[in-house]
């Protein structure tokens, strides 16, 4: 189980704000101003039963489980009081989920969507892999699992105070024999702790929020 995803939104995106005049940043000793870019995330699973057993142990339902599938929104605000031109934002992949393919998209028509499985040094729609097939290099598209940054960039302006929505799913893909074999000793001994549990046993539900 994994509990430390929910920093994973923390310091991971790269904002990128082209062709903004310096001559509206705020001064240092004035009050900071609301976040351009803020990262959420979500368990989609959090309501299924595997996470309320989890609940019932007094546990977050919010823990990652294998095959989990987190959703990362992220959304841009400009703060500023002129349009905003050449907004960009990157985000990694978290480490430990992969990408789920088709999931990446936004709210806004003109923002173009890529992809980068090289660490982020190079973006493409479908980013390609080589393979070699009998001697031969052979380009494909890389499977969706290996894409390790998302790129948004809105070809338009965004107004003052307006804002950009964007989302992918990521899903927790740790599924090693050790691992399959520990999850399922852990629900084996909840089904007996439940089996023994005194009728009208009040188990409070301590799910955590972001």
């Amino acid at each position: 189980m994994q509990t430390d995803w929910i920093r994973a939104v923390q310091a991971m995106a790269i904002l990128a704000l082209l062709q903004l005049p310096l001559a509206h940043a705020l001064p240092a000793q004035e009050a900071p101003e609301p976040q351009a870019l803020v990262i959420a995330a979500e368990n989609l699973m959090a309501g299924d039963e595997r996470h309320r057993s989890l609940q019932r142990r007094g546990l977050s339902a919010q823990i990652l489980l294998n095959g989990d599938v987190v959703r990362y929104r992220l959304t841009f605000t400009n703060v500023t009081d002129v349009e905003a031109r050449g907004v960009a934002f990157v985000d990694p992949i978290p480490d430990g989920l992969l990408y789920v393919g088709e999931s990446a998209s936004a709210d806004r028509e003109d923002a173009r969507i890529e992809y980068s499985v090289d660490g982020g040094s190079n973006y493409a729609a479908r980013p390609l892999i080589v393979d070699i097939v009998d001697g031969e290099r052979v380009e494909r598209p890389a499977p969706p699992e290996t894409y390790t940054h998302i790129r948004w960039t809105v070809a338009g302006r965004v107004a003052p105070g307006a804002q950009v929505t964007a989302q992918f799913d990521a899903r927790l893909h740790t599924l090693s024999a050790e691992s399959i074999s520990e999850e399922m000793s852990s629900e084996a001994s909840e089904s007996t702790q439940q089996d023994a549990r005194p009728a009208g046993t009040d188990v409070s539900d301590s799910r955590d929020g972001f």
